[in-house]
């Protein structure tokens, strides 16, 4: 019998074969679920319609039509967008939601001086320098972080880095679930 190996929320979960990459792996500690059944669900969204995407294409520069190759079916995700971790998240019961917490032309080290002590136990999905990193109270998830986080004074990668996003992520009720609330 082989042993299941399961994550929780609040925990890393890494690739088993080969580099993680930020989105996937802000998932996991979001989530609870496991690297590769959240790169399988991603890769179904992203491969459903490549067979579809059209047989012509149009050369701009000379006006002609050119028989259209279509795509190649991705085997891992290397990077998201916000559209494709908002449907992620709902897929396994949750809602991001633009934070009151972000202010303009900041820096991650000065989003974190700014809040310190106001995060609490609310979960932050912090976009900076295109990249996600998970943030609850001082603790902060990355590909590059230990399984369980590390607290932000301890990392040293960055910090320097522009944030571009910043959402609270909150588990959506089931009553809301059942009753079609979105």
């Amino acid at each position: 019998m082989v042993k299941v190996i399961r994550n929780k929320k609040g925990q890393r979960s890494r690739r088993a074969s080969g580099s993680s990459y930020c989105g996937p792996t802000a998932l996991t500690v979001l989530t609870g679920k496991r690297y590769d059944i959240v790169e399988k669900d991603l890769l179904k969204d992203v491969n459903k319609n490549v067979k579809y995407r059209g047989r012509w294409q149009l050369d701009w520069w000379t006006g002609e039509r050119k028989k259209f190759i279509p795509a190649k079916e991705e085997t891992q995700i290397k990077g998201m967008t916000n559209g494709q971790m908002r449907r992620a998240l709902k897929r396994y019961g949750y809602k991001m939601f633009r934070s009151d917490n972000h202010g303009a032309n900041q820096t991650f080290r000065q989003w974190t001086r700014a809040t310190h002590g106001k995060r609490g136990k609310t979960w932050y999905l912090v976009v900076a320098g295109n990249h996600y990193m998970v943030v609850k109270g001082n603790k902060v998830w990355d590909t590059s972080t230990p399984e369980k986080g590390c607290p932000i004074t301890k990392i040293s990668w960055m910090k320097r880095a522009k944030m571009q996003d910043l959402f609270q992520v909150e588990k959506i009720s089931r009553n809301k679930i059942k009753g079609g609330e979105n």
